[in-house]
């Protein structure tokens, strides 16, 4: 079992966030499982940007003695960018079950879950934890579309959408009451954008010649700046 860091994209109420997963590895015959955070607080950041300028400074968290956690800081910040596969849409969740299912909905709705399960296990956050327990139909979700075909298998999606339809607001604020965004050094956040726009081939505009990075847009603010902050 791979003790791998793996950045992810939650969409929550407030917006899309990013943080890091730690999928479950063993550890002196233990098995573990982690996301970014301390103590109770789930952390989240705003950008990529950000999440890697946090796990570049950053000692203090759950994370600090996972076997990759080294590596991780001296990555690329394009490594911190959430692969498509890891991204999860919390708030699309009723809207899926509301139609019939395909291929491509099972399996975010099934992604989706499984994160969410994850984080309620972790955490420790008794209504998630209810939820998955109580309605062990929604493992049927991981076997795919297949399950859910025929007469017989849309009256499983049926009783998975009527207890996302009861039970999803009580859990979806659960995950909402232990989000924290921690501060960032903005200076750091600036050289991780630019990282991240040489990676995807964005524009950088020619540097100003008293910093190290060009002058870059920045995607928070969503506009091109010819400013820089050691002006």
């Amino acid at each position: 079992m791979a003790a791998d860091l793996l950045p992810i994209c939650l969409s929550l109420t407030d917006g899309d966030r990013y943080t890091v997963w730690a999928p479950r590895w063993r550890d002196a015959g233990d098995e573990w499982e982690a996301f970014l955070g301390k103590d109770e607080d789930l952390f989240v950041f705003e950008t990529p940007a950000d999440l890697v300028a946090f796990v570049r400074t950053n000692t203090d968290n759950d994370l600090v003695d996972h076997p990759a956690w080294k590596g991780l800081t001296e990555a690329n910040a394009h490594k911190l960018e959430p692969a498509d596969d890891k991204q999860f849409d919390l708030i699309a969740v009723e809207e899926l079950v509301s139609e019939k299912p395909t291929e491509k909905s099972v399996a975010a709705l099934a992604n989706a879950l499984a994160i969410v399960s994850s984080i309620g296990s972790v955490c420790e956050l008794p209504a998630v934890m209810k939820f998955f327990n109580g309605n062990p139909t929604l493992g049927t979700l991981s076997g795919g579309v297949g399950h859910f075909t025929g007469k017989a298998g849309l009256k499983r999606w049926n009783v998975i959408a009527e207890v996302i339809g009861r039970s999803w607001d009580d859990v979806l604020g659960a995950v909402d009451q232990i989000i924290s965004t921690p501060d960032v050094d903005s200076a750091v956040s600036d050289v991780a954008a630019a990282e991240l726009a040489r990676a995807s081939g964005a524009a950088i505009l020619p540097g100003c010649g008293l910093c190290a990075i060009g002058c870059v847009p920045l995607r928070r603010s969503e506009f091109y700046s010819t400013s820089c902050r050691w002006a």
